[in-house]
């Protein structure tokens, strides 16, 4: 029971948190999706663009902001597995330490996302996505105003990623619904120009976007540097650099970076495959993708959960404290998606009229979400079980699964299935169902055998 408890304090704020995130940028996609015709063709002259356009684009806009997100893991991710452990081991000083050097380093990454975002977008879109000329130029209009904000975005990300990943999870939860609550706000009265705001359309999530998290690295940082939160630091724990220090941050992290990495880079890719099967396709894609994020923050939360409760009681040598709390996740997370997969299978009909009103889309929508249903199983056990592998220090084996995954499943197998068995994006939703399979299958196996050799070993000694 105690164990229960300890895993829904850590895991409930994490839902909450990130899972407001992935919500706004959902409630965004909507929004931008019913922006009048005539509205798209006053900010886009000539290019005929539509709601559709602004839905695939701002869709699109997420999977590279997700993607730059996934490179700065490996601070977030480097620095928490670290962290943890010197927790566990009463070392504060150490983990407050670590966290000042995480800052310092990511800062050059910040500024340099930054330029990419303002002058790489044109690029991203038309050569990398594929994307029709109107999506991209809706997709660019909307990087070149993010990308002013940039820098205060990334940093907050990072700082605000080490601190949950500690276990401040409450810290991370407020930000979060201030950042998202100022975002939601905006949007409604930037993109259709309500009260005394100017209709700015995609323009208008963009600015709105960048204030709320701006809003939110101010917040975050104020409340770490006054040693409100679980960690704090000095500022010569941020400008002290300590290169030591630094590389065992990074020799941490790529592990899990190059995994997560590996695994966006595919999603990427599939977008690219959606784009290029036409305008209904490449919008039904992401309107599926987009509530997939949103079922993949709870499974991130039971993640992060695993990541932080098994790595404390393994740092503290409670060996059968990590073999309970795994449980307790598994049970957690196989309850909570066989509801999430029945109103997927059910009500996928009305999922989809919520983002759009065009009948092809809805109808395309409809077919495929029923194989969505059936990736959500194993992609849950998916996170659970890598997240638990980093808890007890096996980072290489999960990016090796992702690697395999992402390769032959995600790439090669989406793409037959989709453009030589002519399934268009049917067959990209079979592939990931085989990919997540395979990866909860083989690191359930590892997981279970790295517990059973650690007590081995315990019990010769």
């Amino acid at each position: 029971m105690n164990n229960l408890k300890n895993i829904l304090k850590t895991s409930i704020p994490i839902v909450v948190d990130l899972g407001s995130q992935i919500v706004m940028w959902t409630i965004e996609t909507t929004l931008v999706g019913h922006i009048a015709v005539n509205s798209m063709r006053k900010f886009y002259p000539g290019l005929n663009a539509t709601g559709v356009d602004a839905l695939t684009a701002v869709g699109n806009v997420v999977q590279i902001v997700l993607y730059t997100c996934t490179v700065l893991l490996i601070f977030v991710f480097g620095a928490t597995i670290i962290v943890n452990r010197l927790l566990g081991e009463r070392k504060k000083a150490e983990a407050n330490h670590f966290l000042g050097q995480s800052l310092f380093t990511a800062l050059v990454p910040a500024v340099l996302i930054a330029l990419i975002w303002r002058f790489g977008s044109p690029f991203i879109f038309s050569t990398v996505l594929g994307a029709s000329e109107t999506v991209a130029a809706i997709g660019v209009d909307y990087f070149r105003i993010v990308s002013l904000f940039a820098p205060f975005i990334i940093m907050n990300f990072v700082a605000i990623g080490i601190v949950r990943g500690a276990g401040d999870t409450h810290l991370s939860m407020m930000t979060a619904l201030v950042v998202n609550g100022i975002h939601l706000v905006l949007a409604i009265c930037l993109i259709y120009g309500k009260f005394f705001f100017p209709e700015m359309g995609v323009r208008g999530a963009a600015l709105a976007a960048g204030i709320g998290h701006t809003t939110g690295f101010i917040l975050t940082f104020s409340v770490i540097l006054r040693g409100r939160s679980i960690l704090t630091f000095q500022w010569k724990d941020l400008t002290a650099i300590n290169l030591r220090s630094i590389r065992e941050i990074l020799k941490t992290g790529i592990p899990i970076t190059l995994e997560q990495l590996a695994w966006m880079t595919g999603v990427t890719i599939v977008i690219g495959y959606s784009n290029r099967l036409g305008a209904v396709a490449a919008a039904a894609h992401i309107i599926m993708l987009t509530y997939q994020r949103i079922f993949s923050i709870l499974y991130n939360a039971f993640g992060m959960g695993a990541l932080t409760l098994v790595g404390q009681r393994f740092g503290a040598n409670a060996h059968d404290e990590v073999r309970q709390t795994s449980k307790t996740l598994f049970i957690l997370a196989v309850g909570v998606v066989m509801i999430l997969s029945s109103v997927i299978f059910f009500r996928s009909r009305y999922l989809a009229m919520l983002f759009t009103k065009d009948r092809m889309v809805i109808d395309l929508c409809n077919t495929v979400f029923k194989i969505v249903a059936f990736v959500q199983i194993p992609k849950a056990l998916s996170f659970l079980f890598s997240f638990s592998l980093r808890g007890v220090g096996e980072n290489r084996y999960p990016m090796y699964l992702a690697f395999i995954g992402i390769f032959i499943f995600e790439v090669v197998l989406g793409y037959t299935l989709a453009f030589v068995f002519s399934l268009s994006i049917m067959g990209l939703w079979i592939a990931a169902v085989c990919d997540e399979s395979f990866k909860s299958l083989f690191s359930a196996r590892r997981f279970i055998r790295k517990i059973n050799s650690i007590e081995f070993d315990m019990m010769e000694d």
